[in-house]
């Protein structure tokens, strides 16, 4: 029951008491009585005035309330004409008027904050309060569809935040990098936060402060990942939330600049000492032979060495220097299929030489790309040259192509690829081979980068290792 309906009944209640009693009292003179019925009506009235004023402002109050638990931030109180409630009034008007705005102004934000997370092309991971994701943009959606993706940059990355792990005496131990440290979340308790080991299973850790991590992962493709985790503050509680960035260009351009400055440098410097000593000493060569009684037999012996030493140096340079001036490719419609064939049959008779069978699983219909064919030429003899080298004498090398999606494979059954080296095998001038230059393996990522290809050159389960490119 209501406090007004309570007021009411009290007021009928007094006034039909009064009533009675004066009845009673003044039952034989009809003029108190009238009297005392006029002051009855009278009383009854000014009970009734003084109800209204003081149940109104109430009920406005509560519409005002209703309203605000609807969250109409809409709906404003009229004055009442009472001093006092007409304060309250004003008050009211005015903090509706300010959460209106301040409603306004952050969905505002939040739709422009929206717009450019969906835009964006890089990755944001919004997680709970536990740790686990809760969602994520159309971009990381889009990348995180392929499983290999998810289990090398995803996963890795939802490691750098400290995690959950058991409960003591009704208290979260979380742990961070082996040091655990202990919330109270049911008591609102902010955790202040440890300096443990950095995890995440990539390479560039490093920690800002308590609260940012970042790491560069390597995910499919080779393709490099910078990703860093933060943290905001929700209704009192802290949250994660990742950044993930496809910095592959940016590593690859920073990365060309520096080794081309060097080999531009150690050409220079390298061609024009070559070039002398060459002069030099095949004038003293022609000497030599020109029948000098000292000196020919001297030269016989030991200038062609010094010589072909000093051409092989000067080659040496030229092929580093050939991996920074990597033209921009000509693309033009081309036969997958033909382009696979002819280029095997110029490395046919050096595979030939050491044993080593050449077959071809070509699809049956022809596989037209957009490329530069002397470019992706280059690329399967460098393939074809590195499972030679890696075959060494007797194996099998096995060249395929596919039409959805178009691309090519190129397998051999050599000892594979050694782990440890996994990770660095496009690195420049990184080679497992003893006389290895490292250029090879560099031009291939090069050109099929500027083809926007995607590849991978790994050692599977079979034992096989494998070139995959898809155009």
């Amino acid at each position: 029951m209501s406090s007004s309906i309570k007021y009411i009944l009290y007021l009928a209640f007094l006034h039909i008491v009064l009533g009675v009693l004066a009845f009673y009292q003044f039952v034989g003179s009809s003029g108190y009585l009238i009297a005392a019925e006029v002051f009855l009506i009278c009383s009854a009235y000014i009970a009734l005035r003084i109800y209204r004023s003081l149940i109104s402002p109430l009920r406005l109050l509560s519409s005002g309330a209703a309203a605000l638990e609807d969250k109409d931030f809409s709906v404003k109180l009229m004055k009442t004409g009472s001093f006092e409630m007409d304060r309250i009034v004003k008050v009211y008007n005015n903090m509706i008027d300010q959460l209106r705005e301040e409603r306004v102004s952050s969905r505002q934000q939040e739709e422009f904050l929206d717009q450019l997370l969906q835009a964006a092309e890089l990755g944001v991971v919004i997680l709970d309060f536990d740790g686990e994701l809760a969602s994520m943009n159309p971009w990381m959606a889009a990348q995180c569809k392929d499983l290999a993706f998810r289990t090398a940059v995803l996963e890795p990355a939802l490691h750098l935040r400290p995690r959950l792990v058991k409960e003591e005496g009704g208290k979260g131990v979380r742990e961070e990098g082996g040091k655990g440290v202990k919330e109270e979340r049911s008591k609102g308790i902010k955790e202040e936060g440890s300096k443990g080991e950095k995890e995440g299973g990539g390479k560039g850790e490093r920690e800002e402060g308590n609260s940012v991590r970042t790491v560069v992962l390597t995910g499919p493709g080779n393709r490099r990942y910078h990703v860093e985790q933060a943290s905001f503050v929700d209704r009192g509680f802290e949250r994660g939330f990742l950044i993930v960035q496809d910095v592959t260009t940016d590593l690859l351009t920073a990365e060309k600049d520096a080794y081309g400055k060097v080999i531009r440098m150690m050409a220079h410097e390298v061609n024009n000492s070559n070039a002398a000593i060459i002069s030099v000493l095949r004038s003293l060569l022609e000497a030599a032979t020109e029948g000098d009684e000292t000196l020919p037999q001297l030269n016989k012996d030991y200038l062609p060495a010094v010589v072909g030493r000093a051409e092989n140096m000067t080659g040496f340079m030229r092929n580093f220097a050939r991996v920074v001036r990597l033209p921009i490719p000509d693309r033009r419609r081309t036969k997958l299929n033909e382009l696979l064939r002819r280029t095997g049959e110029v490395m046919g008779p050096i595979l030939r030489e050491n044993d080593i069978s050449l077959r071809y699983e070509l699809a049956e219909n022809e596989v037209v790309i957009n490329a530069d064919a002397a470019q992706i030429e280059q690329v399967v003899v460098n393939a074809l040259t590195n499972a030679r080298e890696s075959i060494g004498v007797g194996g099998k090398i096995i060249v395929s192509s596919t039409s959805f999606p178009s691309g090519f494979v190129i397998a051999d059954d050599g000892p594979g690829i050694p782990e440890s080296a996994a990770e660095n095998i496009f690195t420049p001038f990184f080679s497992t081979k003893p006389t290895g230059q490292g250029v090879g393996l560099t031009l291939t990522r090069d050109i099929l980068e500027a083809h926007e290809a995607k590849y991978e050159l790994v050692t599977e389960e079979d034992g096989w290792t494998r070139l995959r490119v898809m155009f």
